[in-house]
């Protein structure tokens, strides 16, 4: 072995930091990107059950020519992925509304990368009746999938 060739073993402390530089930069995409896909997910999802609930809710009116009130939402079999919703400790997560004619409703869900989503028919005359999916942080048992 040579005289030059014995300091030439291994790296340089900059090609080391540029190195590192390099996979932290990587990663810091990736997880901007995950947290990305995560929140769209999650949105579509709450969507997806918005949707369906709509969709009973219409089913419901067609059958008995008005909107389901509170306590009759219970009777639909509605059922959701209680992992896509926000935490409300106070409060519900989601919340369905309709007049007291039975002529309009409206659907409000928290969902957790978002404030809310609507979905619905929002009426402004009469009385509001309304019920909510979720009490201070605790599932209702009838809306569990």
């Amino acid at each position: 072995m040579s005289a030059t060739t014995v300091g030439k073993r291994g790296f340089t402390i900059v090609e080391l930091i540029i190195v590192v530089a390099v996979i932290a930069i990587l990663a810091a995409i990736t997880i901007v990107a995950y947290n990305g896909i995560q929140q769209k997910s999650q949105s579509v999802s709450v969507q997806h059950d918005m949707r369906n609930m709509a969709k009973q809710i219409a089913l419901y009116r067609i059958d008995n020519f008005r909107y389901p009130s509170a306590a009759q939402l219970q009777t639909l079999g509605i059922r959701v992925n209680k992992q896509t919703y926000g935490v409300n400790p106070v409060g519900a997560t989601i919340f369905y509304c309709t007049n007291t004619a039975g002529t309009a409703f409206s659907i409000v869900a928290r969902v957790k990368s978002q404030l809310c989503l609507d979905s619905g028919v929002p009426g402004t005359t009469g009385t509001m009746d309304y019920t909510g999916f979720t009490n201070n942080g605790d599932w209702n048992s009838w809306v569990l999938g």
